[in-house]
């Protein structure tokens, strides 16, 4: 199974666009996202045994949205509920990915669709987390966080080990810049190739740690 690794190869958004559409034309999109929930999946175990010293009974929350980060961050979410963790999802779009949402449904994980930002469930499961997932957006994105994914990010507490899926949601991909509201991470579970947020300064201090995951898709 394609792992992490490291590289020093960076790709902006269009180059990654172009590369997945390459990669699709042999490869189905779940078997790649599938592949990419694994890596993620994976690393939060090894964070989880680090910090907690187990996975097994681990408060993990993962804030999805509606794209496919969303759905890799679910569907790593009901990975780790199977492997004992008590995983809360919180959707923050007005859409789920549907293979991410049914499988973190199937693996018995709780699932919250959240419209406002001082939904009181939502809060108080982010509030007591150990790890929380980033999955609010991705490559595509604008830079910043809208309403209700702000002020839910902005209650993650200090204690909480935080994982973005790609980049950490709300950096501009494609430059240093972090002026905009956006997620600070501790570890950055990238595919295929360092984005330029995730190497130039001071965006870069915001993702943590990156760990670049081969999922299948070639580097351009």
């Amino acid at each position: 199974m394609p792992g992490p690794t490291t590289s020093s190869h960076v790709m902006t958004a269009q180059q990654v666009r172009d590369a997945e559409r390459e990669a699709m034309r042999t490869v189905t999109e779940p078997v790649l996202m599938a592949r990419a929930a694994d890596a993620v999946a994976a690393e939060c175990e090894s964070l989880l045994a680090q910090r907690f010293g187990r996975t097994h009974g681990s408060r993990v929350v993962v804030l999805a949205g509606s794209g496919n980060n969303g759905g890799d961050a679910l569907l790593a979410g009901a990975r780790l509920h199977y492997r004992g963790a008590d995983t809360t999802a919180i959707l923050v779009a007005s859409q789920a990915h549907d293979m991410g949402r049914g499988e973190c449904e199937a693996a018995g994980a709780r699932v919250l669709e959240v419209s406002a930002s001082d939904d009181a469930a939502a809060l108080r499961a982010i509030e007591e987390a150990d790890l929380v997932i980033d999955g609010i957006v991705g490559v595509g994105a604008n830079p910043g966080l809208r309403p209700p994914a702000d002020a839910l990010v902005a209650s993650i507490p200090a204690s909480a080990v935080v994982v973005a899926v790609d980049l950490p949601s709300g950096l501009d991909v494609d430059s240093g810049a972090a002026d905009a509201p956006h997620v600070r991470a501790d570890v950055t579970v990238t595919f295929t190739a360092p984005k330029p947020c995730l190497v130039e300064q001071p965006a870069a201090a915001s993702a943590g740690r990156v760990v670049v995951a081969q999922v299948g898709v070639p580097r351009r």
